[in-house]
């Protein structure tokens, strides 16, 4: 009986048994052998289950804990959610159609032995309040994904309870009051999200412990004060996006020292300048966003050894200087903004070396000489050099590129343009003349634009023409009826 009991042991306890590769075929299925004797039966019978328990075996699936079947519950009668039938085990089933990571809502669970909720998605679904306190009894969540909703209130320190979590999205909610430094207990995380909230106050100090977080995503999160030394810890971190902050002081340069950072975006605070010499070490960056710094010039060179990157903005950064020459090895580059800086010299002949290049901004600095005759490359979508002194004529191959091209405020001679009219538009926007008396398109027109609208007339027999041009970042535009036009330059 030794042996059978053996078999036993080892039985899995959810699968029927399987033949073992050491016995006769006749000792797992005795029924099929009418020669084995009657201690042979009870020998092979008694080494497996019976049907009954069999039956047990294959349909037993570890339940949820009633702790939180009964905090989803509240969560999803606050919420008013659809999607998981509140009657029925929400883990039971891994096949339910509330589980798969399409879902939404979404309720995953890990039933290794007790089933634990582990995945929760409520996103883009309108729900609105405070975050329900049920919300915290689910304590082995890994990640939480709450954005995009109408969220409101403060987020509850009992979010440092949560403490397995490993992906937390809130952003884009209306959520307000200080972010809670219980964050910090969070230090499993991989990637944070509050951006687009009303949150007050300094950054905690605390998220300097997320030692294995990645993705950082804190943009237009109404936070302010100095950005906490204590982010230096963050080795990790791929990703930091913190534009459109109330950030004060210098620009930090531990920046620098963040050196797996492929994507980094601060525009729109109230730091201050100069871009830390630091940053040059970043070498590992494909998106490098920076911008609206003040008090102090920077120069170009912290971005000659960034042979990866494929955006580069550096809007208003107060840059200085020429234009280096290493920038025409960045055969990557699709996106490069440089405008409202201090950038002087000739523009350079090798852009037309950058093949991938599609947006060029080089707007309001003090750029001079000729316009590039071969600047227009075949992927070239949008070209802005306005507001520099610019002179000579336009690209020989300007018309047939199709390319969003802004000259405005330049000395670059409009000769050779598609038509009279369009010659007269533009030679009065140059000029900063009142166009109307002028140009004989405006003579019997008022230039209003019904925005994003079909054309159509009013009532009183008012034409307003449509507004259905999708135009890229600081460009020049004249509608094709030639009744009115747009600078977007000026636009920061």
């Amino acid at each position: 009986m030794s042996a059978g009991l053996d078999r036993r042991r080892r039985l899995p306890n959810n699968d029927p048994p399987t033949p073992s590769p050491s016995l006769p075929l006749h000792q797992v299925h005795p029924h099929q052998s009418p020669s084995l004797s009657t201690s042979q039966w009870l020998l092979s019978s008694s080494s497996y289950p019976s049907l009954s328990s069999l039956f047990l075996l294959v349909s037993s699936q570890p339940s949820t804990d009633p702790a939180e079947v009964a905090a989803l519950k509240a969560i999803w009668e606050e919420w008013g959610l659809g999607g998981w039938n509140t009657a029925v085990d929400p883990c039971k089933d891994p096949n339910a159609k509330w589980s798969p990571d399409s879902a939404n809502p979404r309720i995953a669970c890990d039933c290794s032995v007790t089933c634990r909720v582990t995945h929760l998605k409520v996103y883009a679904l309108d729900v609105s309040g405070a975050i329900p306190e049920a919300l915290f009894k689910l304590t082995e969540l890994m990640d939480l994904n709450l954005g995009q909703n109408v969220l409101n209130g403060p987020l509850p320190p009992e979010i440092g309870t949560l403490s397995k979590m490993q992906y937390l999205s809130l952003g884009i909610n209306n959520l307000s009051g200080p972010v809670p430094p219980d964050l910090g207990n969070l230090t499993h995380l991989i990637s944070l999200s509050f951006s687009s909230n009303s949150f007050s106050g300094t950054l905690p100090r605390e998220l300097g412990k997320l030692t294995s977080l990645e993705q950082l995503y804190i943009d237009s999160s109404g936070v302010s004060g100095e950005i906490p030394q204590e982010l230096a810890g963050l080795k990790r971190l791929k990703i930091l996006w913190a534009s459109d902050n109330l950030f004060t002081g210098k620009l930090p340069g531990f920046i620098g020292s963040l050196t797996n950072l492929i994507d980094l975006r601060i525009q729109g605070t109230l730091l201050e300048g100069p871009i830390p010499s630091s940053f040059s070490a970043l070498t590992k960056l494909s998106d490098l966003r920076l911008g609206d710094f003040t008090n102090a010039d920077s120069s170009l060179s912290f971005i000659e050894n960034m042979t990866s990157l494929s955006t580069l903005s550096l809007r208003n950064s107060r840059i200085s200087g020429q234009i280096p020459e290493k920038l025409g090895e960045f055969s990557n580059l699709i996106y490069l903004d440089l405008n409202f800086n201090k950038l002087s010299g000739w523009i350079p002949t090798w852009f037309k070396n950058l093949m991938s290049l599609q947006f060029l901004f080089l707007g309001n600095n003090n750029l001079e000489g000729f316009l590039p005759s071969d600047i227009i490359t075949p992927k070239l979508v949008a070209l802005d050099v306005s507001f520099n002194p610019i002179v000579g004529g336009l690209p020989s191959n300007y018309l047939e590129s199709g390319v969003s091209l802004n000259f405005l405020g330049t000395a670059i001679s409009v000769f050779g343009l598609q038509d009279w009219n369009t010659y007269e538009i533009f030679r009065c926007l140059q000029n900063g003349s009142l166009c109307s008396s002028k140009v004989s398109s405006f003579a019997d027109s008022s230039v209003s634009v019904n925005c994003g609208g079909t054309e159509h007339t009013s009532a009183p027999g008012i034409d307003y023409y449509d507004d259905s041009e999708n135009l890229v970042g600081a460009s020049f535009y004249i509608s094709s009826q030639q009744k009115w036009s747009l600078n977007s330059t000026l636009l920061r």
